[in-house]
């Protein structure tokens, strides 16, 4: 699994390298640059992404989810958490200490399209490690098991 110090730096990085206000450009923008990664970096961020969605699991954490319209079921809640790794390091403190900061944000370019929810972090990473290999699901699934 690769560092948080590291993960962090590749989030800032796809957030400054986005270049437009559609945060789901910033998906686009993590994926080409994980591809620029080794197989065992590309699994160790999906990993580390995976333990830092369940760091946010919370009961205040669900209620703000389900008051911002992403926590009346655990598909919708797991993209709002999502959402809450991309906004950066920053965000994803404060929201993990006091989820109602995230009740505070209102400038549009932290939303995916109006909303706090981005489902599509979920696959970067596997997209990014089949834009690199020839490998297929079964590989992809042994690379994040190491």
């Amino acid at each position: 699994m690769i560092s948080e110090k590291q993960f962090w730096k590749l989030i800032h990085q796809s957030i400054e390298q986005k270049q437009s206000i559609d945060k789901n450009e910033q998906g686009d923008c993590l994926m080409e640059i994980l591809t620029s990664l080794s197989v065992e970096e590309i699994a160790g961020f999906h990993n580390r992404m995976i333990q830092l969605r369940e760091d946010l699991n919370s009961p205040m954490m669900r209620d703000i989810a389900f008051m911002m319209k992403f926590g009346d079921n655990d598909h919708a809640y797991q993209g709002f958490k999502n959402w809450v790794i991309s906004l950066g390091e920053e965000h994803y403190l404060k929201a993990k200490n006091s989820p109602a900061h995230l009740l505070t944000l209102s400038d549009e370019n932290l939303f995916v399209v109006g909303q706090a929810y981005f489902q599509d972090l979920n696959f970067v990473a596997s997209g990014a490690f089949f834009e690199k290999t020839d490998l297929d699901f079964d590989d992809w699934h042994n690379a994040i098991q190491k």
